[in-house]
């Protein structure tokens, strides 16, 4: 069994070197027919994670491993996850994780369903290996971004989501005739 790739042939661990953030797909997506996946992500101290973002499509469940894992959760700033405890967050509710420790942090993460988080994740840090994503990881072109959270079904906290949704499909059009790959198979397949 190869234990480097997913059986579509993907790679199991892909990294972003912007943030420094490690993500390996213990169970992916094309092993559950989408239903779920389920990752292991390693966060370095200090690292400010991902801006507050919501998904409108999954739901999702973090474990932290070791280290201390923070998070801001809806209204609630600065929650920290010990070894063994998890919270869940639900579609739609604004949240980040973040390691304001001094230790790397390591956590489970389960999406359900998975497509949408794996394809997202696959094609942000495929984008900030090409140096095209600012420090939160980004996208720089205003079509990537478009192309990204119309893939991942995510958006950032401060706007709702129809006006995003919206931009978002006028960016995959605009994306599209301008010779972008709306699905960006450079990063999301084999």
């Amino acid at each position: 069994m190869d234990t480097l790739h997913t059986p579509s042939g993907l790679p199991r661990t892909v990294s972003n070197p912007v943030m420094g953030v490690t993500v390996t797909f213990l169970t992916a997506s094309d092993e559950t027919g989408g239903e779920y996946v389920e990752a292991q992500v390693s966060i370095p101290a200090g690292d400010p994670g991902p801006p507050r973002h919501f998904h409108t499509g999954f739901e999702e469940t973090f474990t932290a491993v070791e280290g201390v894992l923070f998070m801001d959760l809806g209204d609630r700033r600065g929650l920290r996850l010990r070894p063994g405890e998890s919270v869940h967050v639900e579609r739609n509710v604004r949240h980040r994780y973040f390691n304001d420790g001094d230790q790397t942090a390591v956590f489970r993460f389960v999406a359900r369903p998975g497509t949408a988080y794996e394809m997202g994740i696959r094609a942000g840090f495929g984008l900030a290996a090409d140096g095209r994503t600012d420090a939160r990881g980004i996208p720089r072109n205003w079509l990537e971004t478009a192309l990204v959270f119309a893939l991942s079904g995510s958006y950032v906290a401060g706007a709702p989501a129809p006006p995003q949704k919206a931009l978002a499909r006028v960016g995959v059009l605009l994306a599209r005739l301008r010779g972008h790959d709306p699905a960006l198979r450079r990063y999301t397949r084999p």
